[in-house]
């Protein structure tokens, strides 16, 4: 972004930083709390992921399991119980 000047010398050009104050240390700093809220956002839907599965997981293994086991022992135990 430039700003025109002109004067006795001839056509002049002034160069503006585009980010202003913000450029250099600033805008590394800048840079660097956009990256960390980026980390910290994918750390929050990814450890939520990860909950999710944990919890169908051990709802799996502890609840779904034992139960469909205790259906088929059930119908197993029915079956014999009906050949005698």
């Amino acid at each position: 972004m430039g700003v025109r000047l002109s004067g006795g010398i001839g056509p002049l050009r002034v160069s503006v930083p585009v980010l202003g104050a913000a450029g250099g240390f600033f805008g590394v700093c800048l840079f660097a709390f956009k990256l960390i809220g980026w980390l910290l956002w994918w750390e929050l839907v990814l450890g939520w992921y990860a909950l999710l599965g944990c919890y169908w997981l051990l709802r799996v293994v502890y609840w779904e399991a034992p139960r469909a086991a205790w259906r088929w022992w059930q119908r197993r135990q029915a079956a014999t119980a009906g050949a005698l």
